[in-house]
């Protein structure tokens, strides 16, 4: 074999070689991902990735936060995988691999980890999400499931209607802490107003006032009035 021969050889060797090393893995299946987060992770890791699931208390590792970018960034999906099937993993008291590493498989175990990724992309797409969660469940009642105030309690509330988030002279950018003393403490205490729109700083979290904020800013103005 002449020396041209063996230089390509030894160059097809190192492509294929750095491929073998460098190329990306399929990518997993983002909305298949989120149904293995909603059975299996939540519990852990939060409803929303930020390491506040009810089980974490009794956790000897407190759970990362999947919205904070750097998290994840500089590790790939498949030493991850590796993780939390337990090869690799260094810390005595991790409880993710004894669970997950037995009942997904790597596709599963890759789509969930292509929808916790998306958890932080940058924006408010993670507050939006669960402060829709929190309309949905307090306040559509009043303010109606599009918001514009016409919940179907609306109707059985005397001399006040409730505010209107698709109303074009209601604005939240640059008030966003007056909207949150007013959810906070109420309507009535906050700026005498309506005493409907009870205080719910016993029920929501500062945090859930928040991403109740961040969901009411999608509300935009109706085309029909």
């Amino acid at each position: 074999m002449n020396r041209s021969v063996i230089g390509i050889v030894i160059g097809l060797y190192l492509v294929w070689g750095d491929l073998g090393w460098t190329q990306s893995l399929p990518s997993g299946d983002v909305q298949k991902g989120e149904q293995v987060y909603n059975k299996l992770c939540w519990t852990c890791h939060g409803r929303y990735g930020r390491g506040d699931g009810p089980a974490a208390q009794y956790l000897t590792v407190t759970p990362p936060d999947f919205t904070d970018p750097s998290v994840l960034a500089d590790t790939p999906d498949q030493a991850l995988i590796d993780q939390i099937v337990g090869k690799g993993t260094e810390s005595g008291g991790a409880h993710m691999p004894m669970v997950l590493g037995q009942v997904l498989d790597t596709a599963a175990l890759r789509d969930a980890l292509a929808y916790i990724r998306t958890l932080s992309v940058p924006g408010e797409h993670v507050s939006i999400r669960a402060g829709r969660d929190i309309y949905n469940t307090f306040c559509w009642g009043c303010h109606g499931v599009k918001g514009d105030g016409k919940g179907p309690a609306a109707k059985n509330l005397v001399g006040a209607k409730p505010r209107d988030f698709t109303a074009k002279d209601f604005v939240i950018t640059g008030r966003e802490e007056e909207l949150f003393r007013t959810i906070f403490l109420g309507a009535a205490q906050a700026y005498h107003g309506s005493p409907y729109m009870p205080p719910w700083k016993t029920s929501l979290s500062q945090q859930q006032i928040r991403d109740l904020i961040a969901y009411l800013k999608t509300f935009k103005p109706s085309k029909n009035r």
